[in-house]
């Protein structure tokens, strides 16, 4: 183990040193947020006499004084190399000014970018095309394949930006500060080094991802536990392990340290998991350590996996699922859907099915009690039975009332359905419902879509038009008011420009408009629930309560257990 203090300029100062992110690690991730604070903190320095502190770098010892991979610090050095790059941009822009007059910029960019075919900083595999392109090459222009390609690209336009604001003299003492920058480089020669001196790092408040700290953690568990002449074999399948899964990471949507939760709540602990800490809780409990971490990580990779799947997985009660908006108590029983089901699609959509009906009426009723408590226990129990699934979660919602039928024809019963953050969906599905065919509710939109009362609310003259239930005043009753006019029987799905046509018309007016433009069923039913009187058609209590009784009955039938 070796320690080094030098500069930016020194750690980079040579024709052949180059320094690699190994595919283990995760890829590039620091957004705006990040790139800010590093730009703020160089700034502030101009101001001081203090030489800036870039902090420890943590290296393995590829080949002595020519290869080095980067075990900590590579989200640091790949700002840095992009910022490099975006600071030469900008002087490279500016050549004629004469304060340039003695900089050498070919020098800069074979110091900190490239010498010869030696590049000095290598990205994870994955991303290598993309950073040679954008940084080494210096292009405009890339295929992004994964987020943190997509980062890199706009860390240089952001920096580039930030930097062309500042006069010359500003961006060349910003050059120095940086190249005179001071840190610390941690040699280390092998994989055990590497496990413990990464623990230890992480033991001192660095903001890591909790998938990174648990990669570390295991690394390490790996030095203390393993037999001495296995402990660079296991150290080295730990890595391989969390190199596929970061691979995975960059296909997927669902950020890592959530995936991490839910797949410990599915296996570890059901939801009453908070931290690692109750992971580490359950490995000390273990007799056999580098069994559990082996079992466990091989089990993580799956779950990533899997959520890979799901995010690819077509299907209907899936696509309802996300057009619901999946809240993370779901994200469980998905994983262990896929590790019970695999490739059974039938079964899986029967599992989406019924996490939607639970997913919408938790939605629907939005109680204060905690629904994860009462399924915990289901949670933990389900070993691929959906048909005991739903069993056992039908008697536990009624068991515990709030989110069971009862409770759940309250809230479609409720006289303020209007402020209920499912309506939109409700009445989506119910469109299926009217359409021979149906339409899919995740592909089929209205142009800004928004909600119709047919008898419309209170306008701001005051006056309320014909054809509704209004007394000699032209006002609703108190009744009306209370119970019909935000119910579900006056609500409908209408586009935004169809809904400023009509406004606060008459009802005829309003009906021939629906007949006329019916771009869904639903607005076309409203002539079979009109009333006449004198021979127009009016829309009153009755008319309301046969179409809230229709939908209301169609939303039971829908999401009953």
């Amino acid at each position: 183990m070796e320690f080094k203090q030098t500069t930016i300029l020194g750690f980079f100062d040579s024709s052949q040193k180059n320094y690699e992110i190994p595919v283990y690690q995760r890829a590039y991730a620091w957004d705006k947020k990040n790139w800010e604070i590093f730009l703020e903190d160089i700034v502030e320095q101009l101001n001081g006499d203090n030489s800036y502190f870039y902090g420890n770098i943590l290296l393995e010892t590829i080949k002595k004084d020519r290869n080095y991979e980067v075990i900590d610090g590579q989200q640091r050095l790949t700002t840095l190399t992009i910022f490099m790059r975006a600071l030469l941009n900008v002087i490279e822009h500016r050549k004629n000014d004469s304060l340039l007059d003695d900089f050498d910029i070919e020098e800069k960019i074979r110091i900190y970018i490239k010498n010869s075919g030696n590049i000095k900083l290598r990205p994870v595999e994955y991303d290598r095309a993309c950073f040679d392109a954008i940084i080494v090459d210096n292009k405009n222009k890339f295929e992004f394949n994964t987020p943190s390609q997509k980062k890199m690209f706009e860390a240089k336009e952001f920096f580039t930006k930030k930097l062309s604001d500042l006069s010359t003299n500003k961006v060349l003492d910003i050059f120095e500060k940086i190249e005179y920058t001071e840190l610390t480089t941690i040699e280390l020669t092998s994989k055990k080094d590497a496990a413990l001196m990464f623990e230890l790092q992480n033991n001192r408040g660095k903001d890591l991802t909790n998938m990174e700290k648990l990669k570390s953690y295991f690394m390490y568990q790996m030095y203390v536990y393993s037999n001495e002449d296995e402990t660079n074999t296991n150290i080295e399948n730990i890595s391989n392990i969390f190199k596929d899964i970061y691979k995975l990471i960059n296909d997927i949507k669902l950020d890592e340290d959530s995936i991490l939760i839910y797949h410990n709540q599915a296996y570890i602990k059901g939801y009453p998991y908070r931290t690692l800490e109750d992971l580490k809780d359950e490995f000390k409990k273990t007799e056999d350590k580098i069994f559990w971490i082996k079992e466990y990580i091989n089990e993580l990779h799956t779950t990533f996996s899997n959520i890979k799947k799901f995010e690819l997985f077509s299907s209907k009660y899936k696509s309802y699922l996300e057009h619901l908006g999946i809240s993370a108590f779901i994200y469980p029983f998905i994983i262990k859907g896929f590790k019970f089901f695999g490739n059974d699609n039938y079964k899986l959509d029967e599992l989406f099915k019924v996490l939607e009906i639970v997913l919408f009426r938790a939605k629907l009723i939005n109680s204060r009690a905690n629904i994860q408590e009462r399924l915990n226990k289901i949670l933990l129990g389900f070993e691929g039975d959906v048909n005991t699934l739903k069993r056992n979660i039908k008697n536990k919602l009624n068991e515990s009332w709030y989110w069971g039928d009862e409770n759940t024809e309250n809230h479609f019963n409720t006289e303020n359905m209007y402020d209920n953050n499912v309506l939109n969906y409700l009445l989506w599905r119910y469109e299926n419902f009217l359409q021979s065919k149906g339409y899919n509710i995740k592909n089929f939109s209205i142009e800004n879509e928004q909600i119709e009362h047919i008898s419309p609310r209170q306008p701001n003259n005051g006056v309320i038009e014909n054809g509704y239930d209004i007394d000699e005043n032209s006002e609703y009753d108190e009744e009306f008011h209370t119970e019909y006019l935000n119910c579900i029987g006056n609500l409908m799905l209408i586009s935004g420009s169809h809904n400023a046509s009509i406004g606060n018309k008459p009802f005829n007016e309003k009906l021939n408009s629906y007949n006329k433009n019916p771009l869904l069923n639903q607005q076309a039913e409203i002539k079979s629930f009109a009333k006449e009187e004198d021979g127009k058609p009016v829309w009153k209590k009755e008319s309301i309560d046969e179409r809230h009784k229709k939908i209301v009955d169609f939303g039971l039938d829908t999401w009953s257990l």
